[in-house]
């Protein structure tokens, strides 16, 4: 396995592994090296070589680093030269960050360093000109397209396999597009809201979020519930992204099967209750819960796809005061 040391100038390299953690979870194989005002190339040697010697013998070592001939990266290529297994890539940011540490397990350093290059690039886009970062366009990039329904789903036998259906204030965002589409396996992304699917300028930002690779959706509950039925999709595993369980239990009375829910994300807001340092809930909120376990629907909290879970259950909804 490759391990991972992010160095920059400052403290730079502590808040972008931070935010990462954010995303992917702690990694106890990503390391950080700081360079502060009054240190030389010397300090950073030492921090390196640190590192590196409670790292078991001869596993390979790749350095992310902010600028090109910087002192983090002049002192990072005096180590590698004397390791055939190390290698750099400077340009860090936060993309080209989670894709590594999502690959490390399974990649070579080559391979490795590759990605690194090749995301850290790709993530940089343009609002006014997103196609730009795009040469040729993917299906997340049509936000005109829908799943199309049939004509009488009450007829049809199979359904798709809901490969996680999720609470998330935010639906499609860096978690969903590097943690849990790939932690679920997905083939397509449904962003199932009312309000978002009727919002043009919400829809398009979601569906330039989407990754690349999977095709993604915004539609409104109603449309998810036909779609369920629509024969296209039997026996895909299909991600779903809601924003609150009142939608959820709406998907269930319209004969969508549903038994897991992760709640993984509630925005906070004035006159809400923090059940988890993630999720916010209102006395709606806590009613539709309550309903979902009572359809025997299994309740968990959990942020990142590499977080332990923890159940939600009636006692700690009835503990709930407002």
């Amino acid at each position: 396995m490759t391990h991972i040391i992010v160095a920059t100038h400052g403290k730079f390299s502590e808040e972008i592994v931070n935010s990462a953690a954010m995303v992917y979870g702690e990694d106890e194989n990503c390391h950080v090296v700081t360079f502060l005002p009054g240190e030389g190339g010397e300090h950073l040697i030492e921090k390196y070589n640190a590192i590196i010697a409670t790292l078991p013998e001869n596993e390979p070592v790749l350095f992310l680093v902010d600028l090109f001939g910087g002192s983090p990266y002049n002192a990072a290529s005096r180590v590698a030269s004397e390791r055939d297994n190390t290698d750099i890539v400077t340009g860090i940011n936060l993309p080209m960050l989670l894709e590594v540490l999502d690959a490390k397990d399974g990649a070579s350093l080559d391979e490795l360093v590759e990605t690194a290059k090749e995301v850290g690039v790709a993530a940089v886009k343009s609002f006014r000109q997103p196609k730009e970062s795009k040469p040729a366009p993917t299906p997340a990039a049509k936000p005109a397209e829908v799943p199309k329904t049939s004509p009488n789903p009450t007829a049809l036998s199979g359904n798709m396999n809901i490969s996680l259906l999720r609470i998330d204030s935010r639906l499609i965002h860096g978690q969903v597009a590097t943690s849990w589409a790939k932690a679920v396996k997905c083939e397509a992304i449904f962003a199932v809201n009312d309000d978002v699917a009727n919002d043009p300028l919400r829809r398009d930002l979601l569906l330039q979020i989407a990754p690349e690779h999977l095709k993604a959706y915004v539609i409104p509950v109603e449309k998810a519930i036909k779609v369920y039925h629509n024969p296209k999709y039997a026996g895909k595993n299909i991600l779903w992204l809601v924003t609150n369980p009142t939608d959820i239990v709406r998907l269930i009375e319209g004969g969508v099967k549903i038994d897991k829910v992760n709640v993984g994300g509630m925005t906070y807001r004035e006159g809400d209750k923090l059940i988890s340092q993630a999720v916010a809930v209102n006395p709606t909120d806590v009613a539709a819960f309550k309903q979902l376990l009572d359809k025997g629907v299994e309740l968990s909290l959990q942020q990142v796809a590499s977080s332990p879970k923890s159940m939600l259950t009636h006692k700690e909804l009835d503990a709930i005061q407002f």
